[in-house]
């Protein structure tokens, strides 16, 4: 016999995880703004593994240094498209492991990233994030793992 399933944990689970695919959503459609909206204003965004360039490791404090950094990435790659593999809810952690492609706007040299982020949540807000990357490679075997885009 299975245990019964509390149902207002089960809400709070399944709400958790579709904020989680919206946050994935929002940030490879460009809309920032909208996504920022799940973020505590104190927010504290961890990076770790190897980033290229002005992407390095280090830790942001604040939705206006996180969202700034996204502009920067944003300045220098377009993304190209991205899927989520999984979602996993504990409580108020989750964790998203997903996929995205990325183009660099000058060389047209595409990336494609196995990322993993770990999100823990208070009052409904994000208020630590901490993000780990997993690079494909760089060129033209990338084009190989390339997540096209859902529109035209």
């Amino acid at each position: 016999m299975q245990p019964k399933i509390d149902e207002p944990d089960e809400e709070h689970r399944r709400e958790l995880r579709r904020n989680v695919f919206e946050i994935t959503r929002l940030r490879m459609a460009g809309r920032i703004d909208e996504m920022m909206r799940y973020f505590a204003r104190d927010v504290v965004v961890r990076y770790h593994g190897t980033k290229e360039g002005l992407f390095l490791p280090g830790v942001l404090h604040g939705r206006d240094a996180f969202k700034e950094n996204i502009r920067l990435t944003d300045v220098n790659y377009e993304p190209l498209g991205g899927e989520v593999l999984d979602i996993l809810v504990d409580g108020e952690r989750t964790v998203v492991r997903w996929r995205n492609s990325w183009r660099h706007r000058n060389s047209g040299r595409t990336a494609t990233l196995d990322m993993a982020h770990f999100l823990y949540w208070r009052n409904g807000k994000v208020v630590e994030l901490l993000e780990y990357l997993d690079y494909h490679g760089l060129g033209r075997s990338a084009a190989e793992a390339l997540i096209e885009r859902d529109e035209p």
